[in-house]
């Protein structure tokens, strides 16, 4: 028993031998990943991978739910009826209103601005 657990020894000391450059490569990758900060990061993202995940699924749910409103608005299956001014304004009260003419003012300047850029 002893003379096989030897040899089991002498063959991972073999096989680290053929793959000294490979560890030092990974060695030194650990390395620069500790130092930018970037492990810890990664170490933090696995701990919680269950919950970032959730997050990510949650997260896209809401981005289809919305292209599905866009959709079927753009597209003519939501219907729209006539709206007065005053009932325009009442609408940019809500708060949702707020967010959505905010977002698309954002998205309009950046398409502005790359207008320009090119």
């Amino acid at each position: 028993m002893e003379e096989r657990g030897v040899q089991t020894i002498d063959k991972l000391v073999e096989e680290l031998i053929e793959s000294k450059e490979a560890i030092e490569s990974f060695l030194k990758l650990i390395n620069s990943l500790q130092k930018t900060g970037i492990l810890p990061l990664l170490v933090g993202i696995l701990n919680s991978f269950d919950e970032n995940l959730a997050f990510l699924a949650e997260q896209n749910s809401m981005l289809i739910r919305n292209v599905n409103v866009i959709y079927a608005v753009l597209s003519g299956k939501e219907e729209t009826k006539e709206i007065s001014l005053s009932e325009l304004l009442r609408e940019l009260n809500d708060p949702d209103v707020k967010r959505g003419l905010y977002l698309l003012l954002k998205i309009l300047k950046a398409i502005g601005s790359a207008s320009k850029e090119g």
